[in-house]
């Protein structure tokens, strides 16, 4: 998604060269093996999905029978039933509430970038009041829309909206070069090289908060898996996968942190937009207003499972359309309203993503993949696979507490 690697060059404003480069390349490792560690839980068996020649869901081997190609268990379709069959039903419990946490979060997240690019476009606003605005726009989908298909084609503009972010900063890199000094003296009226550091210890918490919000995404995985013809060929799917969304992530991040240095905003497209590129005026305006497009229409997209959930939860006690009917917008006119709440409150996209990355994507992309790889298979991995299970457990836990507290220390 492209609104995760908005802020990736300010990964390595927080941290400096060496802590950026460091965090991103660990992190992606650490989740490159995380979705193997998915695709094997889905596939009921701790060897590599390519070792069997035919689908979990097709295969004519029963499982946990005696032959060689058995899987050890029955295959899996979603991330809640992965949490059921290895922590139970309370489990499932508990990684469903950091899901929906996470979409909420992310709502709130969409109305600050909405915000700040509004703001951009047109400055004779604050961001506040766009964002205001952009929450009234907002109650017209919401109220007429009851299901979200005729939002998905618009929601096929964040693939050039990515392209495009990842494009723009390129090209922008080759033409402009180093600009933060001047940068500097168009933002704060001097001059305060030095514009770049090394290593940057007390950043590296947000940093990673920043890089983990860039590399979510495990929740989707069960339904890539599912319906791909050949679930067998996952793992070489992933491989790929992370190798282009690194390299993306490494492109754009060094190049606008070259560019910018510290005086990098958080979000890339909002240093690009007032950089003043020459011929590139209209250009960067039309990208500036994709991403408000594409954000207007994830908002919704995004808003409609969490809404969904709320009210299956409380469907039961409400009797009669009319009753539902009125839960439903209460429930979606809250969430548009609280989400905006959070966003007034606490308007920096960095802080917010930096906070959702070390709560959520540390449960969803590290702790419970490692955990339930762990508590499934347990008796059947080497010695070397436990440790590294356990290893990635802890480092998602101590990385969780301990950053999220430094980051709230530093930001609030």
């Amino acid at each position: 998604n492209w609104e995760r690697i908005l802020g990736l060059p300010y990964v390595f404003r927080e941290a400096g060269w060496i802590g950026g480069l460091v965090v991103m390349l660990l992190f992606s490792l650490i989740t490159w093996r995380t979705s193997i560690l998915i695709g094997r839980e889905l596939n009921g068996d701790p060897r590599p999905c390519g070792f069997f020649d035919d689908s979990p869901f097709q295969s004519p081997i029963p499982p946990g029978s005696a032959a060689l190609k058995a899987r050890m268990l029955p295959p899996i379709t979603s991330f809640p039933e992965i949490a059921r069959n290895s922590f139970g039903s309370f489990g499932a419990i508990v990684l469903s509430s950091v899901l929906y946490f996470e979409l909420f979060s992310s709502l709130a997240i969409f109305f600050v970038s909405l915000g700040d690019h509004m703001h951009a476009l047109i400055p004779r606003l604050s961001t506040a009041n766009h964002q205001v605005i952009m929450a009234f726009f907002l109650v017209i989908p919401t109220a007429f829309l009851r299901t979200p298909k005729h939002l998905s084609y618009l929601s096929m503009v964040g693939t050039f909206a990515t392209i495009s972010v990842v494009s723009a900063v390129f090209v922008a890199f080759f033409i402009l070069g180093d600009i933060s000094n001047e940068t500097s003296l168009r933002k704060f009226g001097v001059e305060e090289p030095p514009y770049r550091v090394q290593l940057n210890i007390s950043g590296l918490p947000s940093a990673l908060g920043l890089v983990a919000f860039s590399f979510a995404g495990h929740a989707i995985l069960p339904s890539i898996y599912s319906s791909m013809k050949k679930p067998q060929e996952f793992e070489q799917l992933i491989n790929y996968s992370f190798s282009i969304v690194t390299c993306c992530c490494l492109l754009v991040a060094v190049s606008g942190y070259y560019m910018f240095g510290n005086t990098v905003d958080d979000q890339i497209t909002i240093s690009l937009a007032n950089a003043n590129i020459p011929h590139a005026g209209t250009a960067l305006t039309i990208i500036m207003w994709l991403m408000v497009l594409t954000t207007f229409s994830k908002f919704t997209l995004d808003m409609f499972p969490l809404s969904l959930g709320i009210e299956e939860i409380v469907e039961p006690f409400l009797v009669g359309e009319t009753p539902k009917e009125i839960a439903s917008n209460v429930i979606r006119y809250g969430l548009i309203i609280g989400s905006l709440m959070v966003a007034i409150f606490l308007p920096s996209f960095s802080l917010l993503c930096s906070l959702v990355g070390l709560i959520c994507t540390m449960v969803v992309s590290v702790i419970f993949p490692a955990g339930a790889h762990l508590k499934m298979f347990g008796p059947k991995l080497s010695t070397f696979e436990k440790i590294i299970d356990v290893a990635f457990v802890t480092f998602g836990c101590i990385s969780s507490v301990v950053g999220t507290m430094a980051t709230l220390k530093d930001g609030i």
